[in-house]
This record gives structure tokens, C-alpha cells and sequence, in this order.
């Protein structure tokens, strides 16, 4: 199987919006019908099909009604989805984000607790496909032990996300003078060499953090490439969409134009996931999964078209620690 021709460091997830928003949802959805998909079961294995309900060629019962239309489908380099993506990423009403973001409620302050419990020096933490800096914000905004130096570095192959980082985050930075930041434009995911931290002057990390991204990278190339960041007992969160969920589902989103445009995805189950961490030497601590259910729609923790979703499980999430 051809790996990606474009590694990116992105975080993607399942768009969520109002059906008058120019935007799509990611959901396998019939505008895709006889068109390939370039959503992969893994590097190594066939594409799994989308799932259709819907037959585009079915004619329409009234003339009154207008017939629906083919969202055109473009397929580029992820990197090049993402810089289209920026602009409206953080406002586009993603629901695997949503997710994301409250399973990270509860989860990184507790890492980070104890990453700085753990630690007598100044700490390292670093957000590894940092994109528009949706959890750099946390690691900025996070109560740090007092006088504790703590160096938060975002990597990103996205310029159109960084730059959107950058604009968010310097409020932060700004107010602390004991926690510095730097983003830094790269690939960390290079398909035929190993990723060296000293290409970009970067110290071993404390902790590394990496949310959503782990879809677009083959799984061999990302975690030798955590591996290489993390320093001897340091600590890596990393989280993605489900396979139950991409089996049928691909970010994506709909341009000013009516494109859909989409990047490149692989489907990983957990337990490979979590084989592919141990064969690059990190050891498992914890394992999550996270289902949609009936709650999370009626307290807003996701919007309404998240309802389809009930039941299916979204979003898986792991603790690492290399030895």
C-alpha cells in the first residue's frame, strides 16, 4: 500500500454543524457515491468503502422538489487541506473535537499534575500536531507549580495553522513569565528517514501531547518519531478517531466554492495502536475508548447531528511512557 504523499501533524476530526453552513460533515454522505475514497483501513491493507444510503441516481418523486445535487470531492495533500482549513477550523463545529476536548477536561490536568510531581527541574512538554492550538492553550493556561520554568514547544507541518496558533496564544504567553512558547513549522513524520529533535534544537520532552493527528501518519513512522521526542521516562498522550467511527467517516469540509475537500486518513483499531507504541519501545499506562451517547447530545457536549453517532464509539485516547 502507497503511505501518504503528504505526513502531516494535523488534528482532524468529525465536523458538526448546521445544515445551512457551508461546511460538511465528515460522515460517509451520498455525494461521495462512485467516487474513491482516500480513507485507509491501514498502510498496509485496502481502502474501506464508505457506506451509502442513499442512491444518487433514485429519481426525485415531486418536480416541486429539487433534485440534490453531487457535492463535488476534491482530494489533495493534507497538508495543503489544512491550510485551506484554518480560517474556519476552530469555529466550524466539529464533533469529534468535542469529544476530544471533554475527555481532556479530566484527563491532561491530572498528566500534568503528575508529569510536574514527577520532576525537580524545569519541564518540557511539547504539542505534536498542534494545529490552530486548541490544547496548547491548555498546557499555557495550566497551574504549574510556582517558580517551575516549563518550555511548551507546538510543532506543525500546517503554516495556515500556526498562524492561527499564534494569534491565539500570545495572550498567554504574555501573562507568564515563568512558561515560554515556540511553534515551530516542520515535519516530523518524514517517510523514508528518522526524525531527529536536533534538526530543530529540541531538548528530550517531559511530555508529549497529540491530539487527532495519529489518523494521517502510518503507524510505524509516528510512533518512532514519539519516541525520538520523549526523553527516558517521559510521558506521551495521544488520541484518535475510533475505527468503529472511521470506518464510515473522514475529515473533510466544504469550501467557499461548494468543494469538498479532503485529505488523506488511516483506520487503526486500538489494540494496533497500542502494539505499534510497544514495538517502538513506549510502554502502555492507560487506554480509553468514548462512545457518542443520549447525554452528550442533551447537554450540549456535542451538537445535534451528533445524535446519529449514539452508540457508536468515536474516540479512543492512550497514556505512554518510554522507558
Amino acid at each position: 500500500m502507497t503511505q501518504p504523499s503528504v505526513n502531516t501533524t494535523f488534528d482532524t476530526s468529525l465536523i458538526d454543524l448546521n445544515p445551512n453552513v457551508s461546511f460538511s460533515t465528515t460522515e460517509s454522505d451520498p455525494s461521495d457515491a462512485g467516487m474513491s475514497s482516500t480513507t485507509q483501513k491501514t498502510p498496509t491493507s485496502a481502502p474501506s468503502p464508505f457506506v451509502h444510503d442513499i442512491n444518487q441516481d433514485t429519481p426525485q418523486p415531486s418536480q416541486s422538489v429539487p433534485p440534490k445535487t453531487s457535492t463535488p470531492v476534491q482530494h489533495i495533500g493534507t497538508q495543503d487541506a489544512y491550510d485551506q482549513w484554518a480560517s474556519v477550523y476552530d469555529s466550524d463545529g466539529n464533533m469529534l473535537q468535542s469529544i476530544d476536548d471533554d475527555e481532556l477536561n479530566t484527563l491532561l490536568p491530572s498528566l500534568l499534575d503528575q508529569i510536574a510531581a514527577n520532576s525537580n527541574r524545569d519541564i518540557a512538554v511539547l504539542d505534536l500536531g498542534c494545529g490552530t492550538g486548541r490544547n496548547t492553550v491548555r498546557l499555557l493556561s495550566h497551574s504549574w507549580p510556582a517558580g517551575r520554568k516549563v518550555a511548551v514547544t507546538g510543532l506543525d507541518f500546517s503554516a495556515g495553522m500556526l498562524k492561527h496558533a499564534r494569534t491565539k496564544l500570545a495572550a498567554f504567553t504574555d501573562s507568564n513569565k515563568h512558561t515560554t512558547l515556540r511553534l515551530e513549522q516542520c515535519n516530523p513524520f518524514p517517510a523514508s528517514n528518522n526524525f531527529s529533535p536536533l534538526a530543530i534544537n529540541l531538548p528530550p520532552q517531559n511530555l508529549v501531547i497529540s491530539t487527532l493527528v495519529l489518523e494521517h501518519i502510518p503507524l510505524p513512522t509516528y510512533f518512532r518519531t514519539l519516541s525520538a521526542l520523549l526523553a527516558p521516562g517521559g510521558v506521551a498522550l495521544v488520541t484518535n478517531m475510533h475505527d468503529e467511527m472511521g470506518s464510515r467517516s473522514q475529515a473533510g469540509f466544504v469550501n467557499a466554492q461548494g468543494v469538498k475537500v479532503r485529505g488523506e486518513s488511516f483506520v487503526y483499531s486500538l489494540p494496533e495502536t497500542v502494539q505499534a507504541a510497544q514495538d517502538a519501545g513506549l510502554e502502555l499506562l492507560q487506554a480509553r475508548e468514548r462512545s457518542v451517547q443520549d447525554k452528550d447530545v442533551q447537554s450540549g457536549v456535542v451538537g445535534k447531528r451528533g445524535g446519529k453517532w449514539i452508540g457508536c464509539k468515536v474516540w479512543f485516547g492512550v497514556v505512554l511512557r518510554r522507558a
